[in-house]
């Protein structure tokens, strides 16, 4: 009899188990513009079929959010963690709702990139999993082991027998690496004290005894910023609590940590070379496209708990919320369905104030911050109404701050003895969205001087016409004026009119004054192809301005002349303007050079050419005060070509009076010249009439 009951309680406990699978994934830089990898994923995920998902090297939102719709394919219900945006690429974490209830997330700083922690309710277990990517290559193992240490400081101040995973692109090139050994170190405080869930440990780099375990790279060749080389070394890896095996909480499978697709029998190989016996040809190629890192995955049990728990979810990242403002307070719990009480402790003194003495258990309640709130730093405290267990508090302090004003633009940049009078401060403004690209976009208040400014910002994704509102603070990057720190943005309406461009000259928009503002100067020549950055330089005779390239890239032709629109920039010490595509960048010509364009020919042969070519041009009238000018592609003048020894015949046909002339590829000095692209300019007059390309081989 006792068997029996000891066999059925047995079976009760191995049908209370659950199985969960963590996966850890370097994802190369993932952005909203690597749609084209975004197949990959989803087959690599399809396969894998992960439960938590935690992902580095994701470079902004819009990235995070095409991933988690690869993760949703086939009606998968995932989600995702807030996308905090720190000093480098982040850390993700997305999770199957059925499965896991996403409870609080914090950020640990270490002196490159931020360490992610994620608190997760599993079967009533609280939970904390870590998404690292610590410093690469070799020569900095000291720097990891201060990423590493800083979290180790961190865990030990965790509650005596808390659980949890480590998982990340760790760049240990040997288990003897200080940072490795600091994981596993046995210490006065093992609180925070982790161990590797796989044995096989020892020098890993490209050390063939180890192939099998190896996560980076999966192709020969690089892409994409990612490493080359084939697999040889491993990089990825899942930690766990020292102690996870104790009989609650989460349980290892042993054996189940997986560097998926590594057969062990590509070693500096690619993932898809030849026949990988780990997965089908599909996978192996899906693997080879998506990343240069292989995902490794790992299996646990999970027992349920039935101890009460209260997470606060909201504030727990250092919000600031303004006075006279609604914010929600949110929570998770497990296993505890009575009302709860909310109260706001003071950091400067300890003191709590109940904002509400009982409310549902629902995981969210609005607070109306009165508009006499104290200034300082609080933390909110969720607890049971009864008798205060269970309970929780915010991680980190919030901030109650003032009201941030709603300002204009023109009132931010507007100064006439230098930088922003509201440098430093938090603002409120609104504009329409003149120009966009990979690190900000700039917004406009009408037209005219003052009106513009540039939003420093990775996170949002507007596009121009969009009209918003936008709080952030005002900063002054170099002399630049800028909003940076956005902590609020809303689109308003989309496809608006944009403010009308200012008309100026050339000489004129070297100006504060027109910083952020979008302009157009017409009939501006060329008189500089590149200045070494890829940019150029025109002058309508007012004065010079440099072309920009920072949202689009114009190849010009010396001595030819445009009507250009742009918004003005300030970057390295000079105004410039920014054209933001084809559209605003239009060939002009002058009354003149209207009539002279189709009296003249030119054109030179051979092209391309080593040692000299001949440059002909034909007019159907005599030429005076005639110059062939030859430049570099710097706009550098080389060599001026002397017209009197041109040959000239009259061509039977037309009466067009054709002349050649013979360069031998020397500059003035009658030295020879490199090979390169060159520019031949026809000049009569005080006119440059026409400019045409040669290439010089040697």
């Amino acid at each position: 009899m006792k068997k029996m009951i000891l066999i059925i309680v047995i079976m009760i406990f191995i049908v209370e188990l659950s199985a969960l699978r963590v996966l850890t994934y370097n994802a190369l830089n993932f952005s909203d513009n690597s749609g084209n990898r975004l197949q990959y994923f989803q087959s690599v995920f399809d396969e894998i079929e992960p439960d938590i998902v935690l992902l580095q090297e994701i470079a902004n939102e819009e990235g995070a959010e095409l991933l988690l719709t690869a993760l949703n394919n086939g009606g998968n219900n995932f989600s995702r963690a807030r996308f905090l945006d720190g000093p480098d690429t982040e850390n993700m974490l997305f999770y199957r709702n059925s499965v896991v209830t996403f409870a609080s997330q914090d950020t640990i700083d270490t002196e490159l990139r931020d360490i992610s922690e994620y608190e997760l309710l599993l079967e009533g277990n609280l939970i904390r999993f870590y998404s690292c990517h610590l410093k690469a290559s070799q020569g900095n193992e000291l720097l990891r082991l201060e990423e590493v240490t800083i979290l180790r400081d961190h865990l030990n101040l965790l509650e005596e027998g808390s659980e949890f995973i480590i998982a990340g692109d760790m760049n240990f090139y040997t288990s003897n690496e200080p940072g490795y050994q600091k994981f596993i170190a046995d210490e006065t405080n093992n609180i925070g004290r982790a161990q590797d869930l796989s044995d096989q440990v020892g020098s890993w780099n490209n050390n063939q005894n180890f192939a099998a375990v190896h996560t980076q790279s999966t192709r020969e060749t690089a892409f994409g910023g990612g490493a080359g080389g084939g697999l040889d070394d491993r990089f990825d890896f899942i930690l766990s609590s020292y102690e996870i095996d104790n009989g609650y909480g989460l349980e290892y499978i042993t054996d189940s940590l997986t560097p998926f697709g590594n057969d062990g029998d590509h070693f500096n190989q690619s993932i898809n070379a030849g026949t990988n016996s780990a997965v089908s040809p599909e996978i192996a190629d899906a693997l080879y496209e998506a990343s240069d890192h292989l995902p490794v995955f790992a299996d646990f049990d999970v027992i349920p708990s039935a101890q009460e728990i209260i997470v606060v979810t909201i504030p727990n990242i250092e919000e600031q919320w303004e006075q006279d403002s609604t914010q929600e307070i949110r929570w998770a719990s497990a296993n505890f369905s009575g009302n709860i009480k909310i109260e706001l402790e003071s950091v400067e003194s300890s003191s709590r104030e109940i904002l509400i003495a009982s409310t549902e258990n629902d995981g969210i309640w609005e607070w109306n911050i009165p508009l006499e709130q104290p200034l300082g730093e609080y933390i909110i405290v969720v607890s049971d109404t009864d008798d205060g267990i269970p309970s929780d508090e915010s991680n980190n302090p919030f901030s109650i701050i003032e009201p941030v004003p709603v300002i204009t633009i023109y009132d931010i940049q507007y100064s006439l003895t230098g930088p922003s009078p509201l440098a430093g401060t938090n603002v409120i403004t609104c504009g329409i969205v003149t120009g966009v690209f990979d690190s900000g976009y700039f917004i406009q208040d009408g037209a005219g001087v003052w009106n513009g400014i540039f939003i420093y910002n990775f996170s949002n994704d507007p596009q121009r016409g969009d009209s918003l509102i936008i709080a952030g603070t005002v900063a002054e990057y170099y002399d630049k004026t800028e909003l940076n720190d956005i902590s609020f943005f809303e689109v308003q309406s989309g496809n608006n009119i944009l403010p009308e461009s200012v008309v100026l000259n050339t000489g004129d928009v070297s100006q504060e004054d027109y910083e952020g503002v979008l302009v157009k100067v017409e009939n501006a020549e060329c008189v500089e192809v590149n200045t070494g950055y890829d940019e150029w330089i025109v002058d309508d005779g007012s004065g010079e301005i440099i072309i920009g390239d920072l949202m689009f890239s114009f190849f010009p032709v010396m001595g030819e002349f445009y009507d250009i629109t742009g918004i003005v920039d300030y970057s390295y010490s000079n105004f410039k303007i920014e054209p933001r595509d084809g559209n605003d960048i239009i060939v002009s010509a002058s009354a003149d050079e209207i009539v002279l364009s189709p009296k003249v020919e030119l054109y030179n042969y051979p092209n391309p050419f080593n040692p000299e070519t001949t440059i002909q041009f034909s007019t159907t009238e005599h030429t005076e005060n005639t110059e062939l000018i030859i430049y570099n592609i710097k706009g550098q003048k080389v060599k001026i070509l002397d017209i009197l020894e041109c040959g000239n015949r009259v061509t039977a046909a037309s009466t067009r009076l054709m002349h050649s002339i013979t360069w031998d590829g020397t500059d003035e000095s009658n030295q020879p010249v490199s090979s390169g692209i060159y520019f031949y300019q026809l000049k009569i007059g005080n006119k440059f009439v026409k400019t045409k390309p040669m290439l010089l081989l040697k």
